[in-house]
């Protein structure tokens, strides 16, 4: 009776150790995932400043180019318009 008990806990001890060491390998599985979604976080943050910087160089360069053209257009040909207008009139 003695050696049955001792080969019913042998056989809990045996199982308790398996279900700890799947245990452990799903620990191990969700660090994993976890350290990969800091990861991925980070380069999203890293993408996400990168465009943000780009998108505000572009967007003050265009400001830049938009307010320039608009001004030279506006500007620019009414004035060569104007003069050129009354000196192809007088031709």
């Amino acid at each position: 009776m003695i050696s049955t008990y001792g080969g019913v806990l042998s056989a809990i001890e045996k199982a308790l150790q398996e279900l700890v060491e799947e245990y452990r390998g799903v620990g191990k599985s969700l660090q994993d995932l976890v350290e990969g979604q800091e990861r991925n976080t980070a380069q999203l943050e890293r993408i996400g400043a990168t465009m943000e910087w780009r998108w505000g160089s572009e967007g003050e360069s265009r400001k830049e180019e938009d307010g320039n053209d608009t001004e030279g257009s506006e500007d620019g040909p009414r004035e060569s318009q104007e003069e050129g207008t009354p000196s192809s009139a007088s031709c």
